[in-house]
């Protein structure tokens, strides 16, 4: 019997091989020849979860989805003290400093370490105001409030648009390529009424989402706009995507000193998923203790996620999209949780149409200000049937870190001759 040249196997023979493997073993299976390294760009990636961080930590903890194992990456003395707010494509969005002067931002791999500087969040109009604003009134880093969503358009840092968009000022994107001085500034594309829902780079071109509360729109005829943004020499299309998903019906009930806010608000999230545009949408209740009178820190409030929705994004023509509601999605998962979104094919050791959903958050240990509100959502929402499973731990933190869904990206590695260092 002839058998096939070791560097020729078959793309479903080296996908069980890669799946069995764990990381620093996937990196060196990837690194053997470009045939398994192409192969293992089409093999289902790690799936971990970011657990929450401390400031003064030195180390990054992430459980393994697949593995069921807690693994533990050490900080490098540079990055410690600073806070992580959102991840993507393999990478950590990282802020250093606790003044505007020493502010640094950076995209961090914590498996190699690499810091890829991005240029002073002090460049931007307004961020000052806002920085110093944030600061007297938020315990944690208030860069990692000011800035609430951070998409790079790749995982290759030399052919990378970084976008980001500002909670602070809902109106506004920044763009920017690794190493240039300072952030391209997006304003004054949206009415007054409109803000940014959520950012993705999708078929080479940035989507956003477009939230307004107040209306709604036919589902087979959303309003698409199409702006051109120049960053330095190099063109980028903002594809601006009217959200068709009506606004919540309120409804408020009380029950044993307990006031029940029904579907109060509604928030998006765009996705890639199998070559396709989705957009999941989630709605949320409240829960509010009734005041008394003595009471001078006001009632305690609950968020509770109540549904979620998918729909998936078609464009028709110039001006106009089709976005169609999805009851099902096939044999994916959604991995949805604060800032981003991730969708998985073909993971046995996972439910399938469904919605892992994560959005922990305690808004008493943000500021000594905010609303008492707390939300600890963590679980699996299905598809077929609108039923929630509240399956993960909730772990309270004093600082209010997030967890995220975070996929190491092993690509990130090359055949180049260079030495890979994985620090233990």
């Amino acid at each position: 019997m002839v058998h096939a040249p070791w560097d020729q196997l078959q793309i479903e023979i080296s996908g069980l091989i890669f799946e069995r493997l764990d990381l620093e073993d996937r990196i060196r299976f990837n690194l053997v020849c470009k045939q398994w390294s192409k192969n293992t760009k089409q093999t289902p990636q790690p799936l971990w979860l970011m657990l929450p961080y401390e400031p003064n930590n030195k180390y990054l903890n992430f459980f393994d989805m697949c593995d069921g194992k807690v693994l533990k990456w050490s900080l490098p003395e540079s990055v410690q003290g600073g806070w992580f707010c959102g991840c993507s494509k393999g990478w950590l969005f990282l802020a250093l400093g606790t003044t505007l002067a020493n502010l640094q931002i950076f995209l961090f791999d914590p498996i190699t370490r690499v810091q890829i500087p991005l240029p002073p969040l002090s460049t931007i109009s307004n961020f000052e105001d806002c920085f110093t604003y944030w600061r007297s009134e938020w315990n944690r880093n208030p860069a990692a409030y000011i800035i609430d969503e951070v998409e790079p358009s790749s995982s290759d840092v030399s052919q990378c648009i970084v976008a980001a968009k500002l909670s602070e000022e809902d109106s506004t994107l920044v763009l920017c390529r690794p190493g240039d001085e300072r952030w391209t500034i997006v304003k004054g594309l949206l009415v007054e009424g409109y803000i940014y829902g959520s950012i993705i780079f999708f078929d080479g071109e940035l989507y956003a989402s477009i939230v307004n509360l107040k209306e709604e729109y036919d589902n087979n005829q959303a309003p698409l706009q199409i702006h051109s943004v120049m960053i330095g020499s190099q063109r980028v299309n903002l594809k601006l995507i009217y959200s068709s998903t009506s606004p919540p019906r309120f409804l408020c009930y009380a029950q044993e000193k307990l006031l029940c806010l029904k579907d109060l608000y509604r928030t998006s999230c765009l996705v890639e998923s199998k070559g396709q545009l989705l957009m999941v949408t989630q709605t949320w209740d409240a829960i509010e203790e009734e005041q008394e009178e003595e009471d001078k820190e006001g009632p305690l409030g609950y968020i509770q996620a109540s549904t979620f929705q998918v729909f998936k994004i078609q464009k028709t023509t110039q001006d106009t999209v089709c976005i169609t509601r999805l009851t099902h999605l096939d044999k994916q998962s959604l991995f949805l949780g604060i800032g981003g979104c991730v969708a998985r094919e073909n993971l046995n050791q996972f439910h399938k149409n469904c919605i892992y959903f994560l959005q922990v958050l305690d808004y008493r240990a943000q500021s000594d200000k905010a609303r008492p509100y707390v939300c600890r959502e963590a679980g699996v929402y299905h598809l077929d049937d609108g039923s929630i499973k509240r399956c993960f731990p909730s772990i309270p933190t004093k600082s209010c870190s997030y967890m995220h869904w975070f996929s190491p990206n092993i690509n990130l590695f090359s055949l180049n001759g260079d030495t890979v260092s994985i620090p233990l």
